[in-house]
């Protein structure tokens, strides 16, 4: 109908307007800018920061365990108000494929489907298109947190991610070539196990109670092909690949540092909160004793976070690593053998 056409003809202009995720408001020109909050900005930075040293969902989750992530809601007696809580693995995908953080005004991501249900009933869904089918797509809209090919690529790496026929994430455990590893006979994924004594093992994931492996399918230490695939990756390592080795080291430093400033962030803005109850406390007349209670025991509330958000401060101070300046970390991958089979090098990153 006529407001339907209203509403996209607006769309097509960029000025239809609609609840902007958390990172972004409206300024006083109803344009769409990123948030002026230093510790909103800090937040969303670091899941891009995450996304692109981990790979995965899972990594910025991980990455975030111990720090708050923001929210905002709309609808209810929260509405438009900013809260703070756990980043799930689904607030996370939902950060990491919105467009909008490319800086990017899209319109039509959803379409409403009915179904009549075998009783009678109809039911309506809602389903996310795919990019190709957007029906509005405005580039360069906004301010971004990161690059439109930036965004392409990581809903590529995160379709990548789903499927079990393609590189995955480097995993937890001591086996090297975990989740790569193909048998030689029937083309099957080989699937690692551990044994009681901590030995690994890879073997063939075919099935013999269903008669689908071969008689030549077995497993096999896996030390053995570990150690085989060790060698030949250290001889064959070419200078980029040392430099990106070192861009590693920086990345993990970065990662430190960025989760220092995210605990300062939450120390000042404790504190900001800690002095707005006191002032408060000190502003009502002391005859108005139950608004007195009230306003003590908020104070008193806003003194308990600002000691937990210390507390995580100093924590993230403690748990930054004593890394070597460049110069040392150079010399250390001029010895990459060294490095590899260096007692404080993890397994994860052998992986990576």
């Amino acid at each position: 109908g006529r407001l339907q056409g209203a509403k996209r003809a607006a769309a097509e202009r960029g000025e239809l307007r609609f609840p902007l995720p958390v990172g972004y408001v409206y300024d006083d020109e109803g344009e769409c800018v990123i948030d002026p909050d230093a510790e909103v900005q800090a937040a969303i930075r670091d899941v891009f920061a995450a996304f692109a040293a981990g790979g995965s969902a899972f990594q910025v989750v991980a990455a975030f365990v111990g720090r708050r992530f923001p929210l905002r809601a709309y609808g209810g007696a929260w509405a438009g108000q900013l809260r703070w809580g756990k980043l799930t693995h689904s607030r996370a995908l939902g950060v990491l494929r919105n467009p909008c953080y490319a800086g990017a005004y899209v319109y039509g991501r959803y379409s409403t489907r009915r179904r009549v249900q075998p009783d009678g009933t109809v039911r309506t869904g809602i389903k996310l298109l795919p990019r190709e089918q957007w029906p509005i797509v405005l580039p360069d809209h906004h301010e971004g947190y990161w690059t439109w090919a930036e965004y392409v690529a990581a809903e590529a790496k995160l379709k990548a991610n789903c499927t079990h026929d393609r590189a995955r994430p480097a995993r937890e455990g001591l086996a090297l070539c975990q989740g790569i590893m193909f048998c030689g006979s029937c083309g099957r994924p080989m699937t690692t196990r551990y044994h009681r004594h901590g030995q690994a093992a890879y073997g063939c994931s075919s099935s013999r109670a269903d008669h689908e492996a071969t008689p030549t399918c077995r497993s096999i230490r896996a030390d053995v092909v570990d150690d085989a695939v060790a060698g030949l990756l250290l001889s064959t390592l070419s200078p980029g690949q040392v430099e990106r080795a070192l861009a590693t080291a920086d990345e993990v430093s970065g990662r430190h540092a960025r989760s220092h400033r995210a605990a300062e962030l939450a120390v000042e803005r404790a504190q900001y909160d800690a002095d707005r109850a006191e002032r408060a406390f000190s502003a009502v007349e002391p005859e108005n004793r139950m608004v007195a209670r009230t306003l003590e025991a908020r104070w008193e509330a806003r003194l308990a976070a600002l000691d937990q958000a210390r507390a995580a401060l100093a924590a993230a101070r403690e748990a930054r690593p004593a890394l070597p300046d460049r110069t040392a970390r150079q010399a250390l991958a001029a010895d990459l053998p060294g490095l590899w089979h260096d007692p404080d090098t993890k397994d994860r990153d052998r992986k990576r």
